[in-house]
C-alpha cells in the first residue's frame, strides 16, 4: 500500500469517527474532545480543553507514538519526546532492540520498522482505537510482521488507560529477538547498563517532575530494573503545580514469560542534572527470544494514568 492510499484511509476513518462523535443526540455535556491534526493525523483527547494524550500515527523511524501525555486535568506533560541524550525516545512507544542481529532501537541504522496499513477510529463514547500493521525489515527483506492493536479509553474525569495487544510472527526465516546485554555495577547490586527493549516509557526531565518507582515486590526505583513482576507503578509529582498521578504498567498473565523482566533507569542526576527516567516491561532483558519460521508471539499490557 503506498502512503498516500494508508493516509487516505487514515482520514477517512477519522472522519467518519468525528462524525459519529458529533451525532445529533450525543452528550452536549461531555468535557471530552477529539481534536485531529489534518497534516500529520495525530489524535488528541482533550477533557476541558487540556490535552490528555495524543497519538501520532508514525514517526520519522517509521514507530507510531502517543506523546504528549499529561496527568489528567493539568497542563503537566510528564512524557519525554526526543530528548537531547536519546533523540529516538518517542514519549510512550514501542521499539525492539535486535532481531537477527539487525538494529531497530536508535535511528540510521540497518533495521528498519515500517507501517504497511494502519486505520485509528475515535469512537462516539470517546474510546480509540488504532489497528496497525507494521514490518520490521533488514536489507530490503521482512524479518518480522506484527499486529498491533491499541485502546485508548478515557473517562471524563480525564483518567484514561491504554490497552496494547501486539502479535509479532516471523515470516521465512527464524527471528530471534535480543538486546544490549545487561550488566551490573561493580558492587553486583543493581543493573545499570543494556537490557531495553519493548514498550517504553520515557518521563520528563527533573526537577520539573519527580518520580518513584515500585513494583509488586515492593522493590523501589533503581533496584525494580531487571526484576521479574507482574507491574510496575510510578508516582509522578509535577513540581509547580503539585499535581500528581500513579501510572501502573501491567503485564498481561497470559504473555510469553510472564510475570515479565522490567527495564527501569531511575536517576534524578543523570545527563547534566536533567535526569534520566526510563521504564517498560522488557522480555528479552535477560534472554534472547526465539521464534521458528510462521510461529507467533502475543504482548498485552495495561497502563492505567490516575490523578490523585
Amino acid at each position: 500500500m503506498q502512503t498516500t492510499e494508508r493516509s487516505t484511509r487514515v482520514f477517512a476513518a477519522l472522519a467518519a469517527a468525528f462524525a459519529v462523535s458529533l451525532a445529533p443526540g450525543a452528550n452536549a455535556e461531555d468535557p471530552r474532545q477529539f481534536v485531529t491534526d489534518a497534516d500529520t493525523g495525530a489524535v488528541t483527547l482533550q477533557v476541558g480543553g487540556k490535552t490528555c494524550w495524543t497519538y501520532v500515527p508514525q514517526s520519522k523511524e517509521g514507530k507510531p507514538y502517543f506523546h504528549p501525555l499529561a496527568i489528567p486535568g493539568t497542563d503537566d506533560v510528564f512524557t519525554s519526546f526526543r530528548p537531547p541524550d536519546h533523540n529516538w525516545h518517542l514519549g510512550f512507544w514501542f521499539s525492539w532492540k535486535f532481531i537477527n542481529g539487525y538494529n531497530f532501537w536508535e535511528p540510521s541504522t540497518n533495521g528498519a520498522t515500517r507501517v504497511i496499513a494502519q486505520t485509528v477510529t475515535p469512537a462516539g463514547d470517546k474510546s480509540f482505537t488504532a489497528d496497525a500493521t507494521l514490518a520490521y525489515l533488514a536489507n530490503g527483506t521482512e524479518l518480522v510482521r506484527e499486529r498491533r492493536i491499541v485502546r485508548v479509553d478515557t473517562q471524563p474525569n480525564g483518567n484514561y488507560t491504554f490497552e496494547w495487544d501486539a502479535t509479532f510472527t516471523a515470516q521465512a526465516a527464524e527471528a530471534v529477538f535480543s538486546t544490549t546485554p545487561a550488566k551490573k555495577d561493580k558492587e553486583g547490586k543493581r543493573w545499570t547498563t543494556g537490557g531495553y527493549a519493548g514498550l517504553m516509557l520515557r518521563f520528563a526531565d527533573s526537577p520539573a517532575f519527580s518520580y518513584a518507582y515500585a513494583n509488586a515486590e515492593g522493590k523501589s526505583d533503581v533496584f525494580t530494573c531487571g526484576e521479574t513482576s507482574a507491574r510496575i507503578e510510578v508516582l509522578v509529582t509535577a513540581r509547580d503545580s503539585g499535581a500528581k498521578a500513579k501510572i501502573t504498567v501491567r503485564d498481561h498473565p497470559e504473555n510469553p514469560r510472564h510475570p515479565t523482566p522490567w527495564f527501569a533507569r531511575h536517576s534524578p542526576t543523570d545527563h547534566k542534572g536533567r535526569g534520566y527516567y526510563l521504564v517498560g516491561p522488557s522480555m528479552i532483558f535477560h534472554e534472547p527470544l526465539t521464534l521458528a519460521p510462521g510461529a507467533s508471539a502475543r504482548f498485552r499490557y495495561t497502563v492505567a494514568v490516575e490523578r490523585l
